[in-house]
């Protein structure tokens, strides 16, 4: 008796263009971070922050820098709920013009939101950790 063997192959297929929207999304928020901690450092290079210590100007700064990573950072959340909300959308679109009533079809979809979220939270985590520091300088000023 002779046995066929069935291989899975993954479905490749191209990103959506909310997808891709996003991304360039993450990428503007991490280019927002790395600005907001090279404006920080410029004016107080790391383990070099004594040097601002009775300046008002540099806490205003790190204030105004702290204040607009938290924006960042709920703006990257919101950006990926509008992403999940809209390709859940064209999904229930797609499956119903295609007739598709199978939950198997949206085995498809947990893959894209899934690597989405990861992307998002590294994206935050980066974002946290730039404010951490921010923070952390203004309360070593304060202190």
């Amino acid at each position: 008796m002779l046995q066929e063997s069935v291989s899975w192959q993954p479905i490749i297929r191209e990103p959506s263009p909310h997808f891709t929207i996003y991304i360039l999304f993450l990428v503007v928020v991490c280019v927002a971070t790395i600005v907001r901690l090279v404006r920080v450092w410029v004016a107080a290079p790391p383990f070099r922050l004594s040097r601002q210590a009775k300046n008002r100007d540099y806490l205003r700064l790190l204030q105004v820098s702290a204040n607009s990573l938290s924006h960042w950072i709920g703006f990257t959340f919101l950006a990926y709920a509008i992403l999940v909300c809209a390709s859940v959308g064209s999904i229930c679109r797609a499956m119903q013009d295609e007739k598709l009533t199978s939950w198997a079809a949206l085995l498809i979809v947990i893959p894209d939101f899934s690597r989405a979220l990861s992307m998002a939270l590294w994206v935050v985590l980066f974002v946290f950790l730039v404010r951490w520091h921010v923070s952390g300088r203004i309360s070593r000023l304060r202190d």
